[in-house]
Formats: structure tokens, sequence, C-alpha cells
């Protein structure tokens, strides 16, 4: 039976009942319309045209198979690069050998910075379908110099009020965990967690009138255990949340952590995406130091982060 094609104006009519295919081309130039009729073998056109098709079909099948996303829950290595806003609240108090010293709000009465941006670096590595090692880092560092509004006790040193005060803060931060899926498909993933959050604190308080210069710093590298959960609404598209925590107490060092939070990202191309989230954390820590001097802090951070994230 005939075969009939049409590609930009033009009709191509085989006629596959003959040995001889006749090939009638109609073309349309205005209101003249043009007839050529050519002869060809139906045999020729058999054979040039079957391997075509095959070799064409061959470089397609790939191609297509490469258009979707890197599958969420198959990914060999996820990498997360952005910014984060952290929210800070300190509560901080800083003892001498004698014993003198009183808490008080790092962010209120001294003036540091509430809220700070930072860079944001996050991924995982999937070593074994079940299994992957995870990791996330920030640093804050914040300065700031204002007149106190009360007298402050800081390792045995007394700061009078209205005294010009310049403090710092810097902390830097590496979570480092185990996941194990206990349950994985298409749709979600189901996770346990086991890790460390090492949190490295360093405090300093600087004034010339009177002259006081202190400095205090702490490790605070406690273990963490927790669960978490990927949802795979689309290939393309996926929510995550997780909840870890912990909390010990070894001779002379107390410390608890906290650490929850939730995201989302897209998959825009098969390697590369964006993503948003939210977490929250608290560490509290109470240790005395090899000279008899005391450390205690309270310390929450509620985050907004946005990142952007590639998948292999």
């Amino acid at each position: 039976m005939p075969f009939m094609s049409r590609v930009y104006g033009t009709v191509l009519i085989v006629d596959t009942t003959e040995r001889y295919g006749n090939v009638r081309y109609r073309t349309e130039h205005d209101s003249n319309v043009h007839y050529r009729t050519d002869t060809h073998r139906e045999d020729a056109m058999k054979a040039k045209g079957l391997p075509v098709a095959l070799i064409a079909a061959a470089f397609a099948a790939p191609a297509l198979a490469q258009e979707g996303p890197v599958p969420g829950g198959k990914e060999s290595v996820k990498l997360n690069l952005g910014t984060i806003l952290n929210q800070n609240d300190t509560s901080l108090r800083l003892e001498g050998p004698s014993g003198r010293g009183i808490e008080f709000g790092l962010e209120g009465s001294n003036g540091v910075k509430r809220d700070v941006w930072s860079v944001l670096g996050a991924g995982t590595w999937r070593f074994k379908p079940d299994h992957r090692i995870g990791f996330q880092s920030f640093s804050t560092r914040r300065e700031n110099t204002r007149t106190t509004e009360q007298e402050l006790v800081i390792r045995d040193e007394t700061i009078p009020a209205g005294t010009t005060l310049t403090t710092s803060a810097k902390t830097d931060f590496l979570v480092l965990n185990y996941q194990y899926s206990l349950f994985r498909d298409d749709r979600v993933e189901l996770s346990l967690m086991g890790g460390i959050y090492g949190a490295r604190f360093k405090f300093g308080f600087d004034s010339s009138t009177p002259p006081r210069d202190i400095e205090s710093k702490t490790t605070a590298p406690l273990p963490m255990f927790g669960i978490g959960l990927d949802t795979f609404i689309t290939p393309r598209w996926t929510f995550s949340t997780f909840f870890e925590g912990f909390a010990l107490k070894v001779d002379e060092v107390k410390g608890s952590v906290t650490y929850l939070g939730i995201s989302t990202d897209y998959m825009l191309t098969r390697h590369f995406g964006l993503g948003v989230g939210v977490n929250a954390v608290h560490i509290s820590a109470d240790s005395t130091q090899d000279n008899n001097s005391r450390v205690n802090f309270d310390w929450r951070s509620n985050n907004v982060f946005a990142y952007g994230q590639f998948r292999f």
C-alpha cells in the first residue's frame, strides 16, 4: 500500500507494490504546482534505509536514557555548596581559677552581631547502595565594639559598665556521620545515622580602659545519633528531614547537642539542581580546664540556607 509523508510542503508517495518503486514529488510554490517522478529500485531503498534506521536507533537510545536527572537514592556522590544565614543566641559564663565569673548574653549587652552569613558545604558518598558517609561544614566570624551596659566579670577580671569593649566570637563546625538505609525504593529512603558534631568556639574580650585582654576557647566534639528521611516526590524533586542528638557526662565535661532540619531540592539538569532549607542546633557544654578555670556556655542557632546541588 502507498506510504505518504509531508516534509516542508512536499508530499512523498512511494508505490511499494512494484519491483521498481515510483516516487513522485509534488511541490507547491505560491499558485504553481510542479510534479517530478523518479524511479528507484525497491530493494535498494530497503537496503539503504534499514542500516540507517538501526544506526539512528542505536545512537538515540543512550541519549534518551541520559535525559532524566540522577535519581535520588541511587546517586554515588551528592555535593551541596551554598550560603547559610545563622541567627545566634549565646549565653556564656567564663570563670577563672578563683571561681569569679558571671553569666551574660554574648549577643546582648556586648553587641556581637546576632545574624551572620557564611559559606556552607555538605555532601554524601554512597559507597554501597544502603551505606553512606555524610558531612557538613560551616564557620561564623563575629566582632563588634560597643559600650557595655552592665558590669562583667570574666575569668576573675572585672569590666565596669560603660567600658568600650571589643568582643569577638569565632566558631567552626564540622558534622561527620555514617548513614544506613533501613528502607529504600523509588519513593522514600529511611536511614539511621550516627556520627560526631564537632564545634570549636573561641571568644575574645579586649578593652583599653581599663586594660583587658581576655581570651577563651573550647572544643565540643559530641557524638550524635538520629534518623533521616528522604521523600522523592518526583524524579527531580526531593524533600528531606532529619533529627540527631545526644547527651553525655565524662569526668569534668558535661554536654548535649540537638540538631534537626528540613530541606528540599529540585534538579534542573541531570547533574545539577537548586535547594533551600532550614535547620536548628542547640549545644550546651560545661567543662573545667587544666588551670581550674571553667567554661559554661549555651548556644542556639536557627539557620536558613540555599545551595546548588551536584549529583553523580
